[in-house]
């Protein structure tokens, strides 16, 4: 199924490696975090990218040094009322200053797009398929917040 990203639907060019998997010598995975820990030492020695998929219920700064290592991170939603990810998402954007790609995966709702974009999300892989057009209307039908999100906050440094 296609992700989204910028705005588009888009094929996705990475591989989920499970925990028994053997890994690619190349390509684009994506490992468990559990097993991309096992193998921190070794992330850089695999050609193509690497990213890593964290349960919603992990603390992702307890895992600081591995995210240098990374071009995506994939975090959970498993129900649309689940706030956790977006709590991951802030903490890895605001605190530890992750700026390569992150993705939510799980049951991502349109309405929500607008607020997971302000939190850091690059790419989202929601459980059923959206319209996209309806996807990107909800996006800019929100212009105005009480915080400020994350791009904002880059474009403020960027002046």
């Amino acid at each position: 199924m296609p992700i989204i990203k910028d705005g588009a639907l888009i094929l996705d060019d990475w591989q989920f490696v499970e925990e028994d998997s053997e890994i690619p010598k190349n390509g684009n995975f994506i490992l468990p975090l559990a097993r991309a820990l096992l193998m921190h030492g070794e992330l850089s020695n695999y050609e193509g990218r690497i990213g890593i998929s964290i349960p919603n219920d992990e603390d992702v700064e307890e895992h600081g040094d591995i995210f240098k290592k990374v071009q995506l991170v994939l975090l959970h939603l498993p129900s649309f009322t689940d706030g956790r990810a977006y709590s991951q998402a802030r903490l890895l954007r605001e605190e530890m200053f992750y700026k390569k790609e992150l993705r939510l995966k799980g049951d991502v709702l349109v309405d929500q797009a607008a607020y997971l974009l302000r939190c850091g999300f690059d790419s989202f892989d929601p459980d059923t398929e959206p319209d996209i057009d309806v996807w990107n209307n909800t996006v800019q039908l929100m212009s105005t917040s009480y915080q400020t999100g994350y791009r904002d906050r880059l474009q403020n440094r960027a002046e």
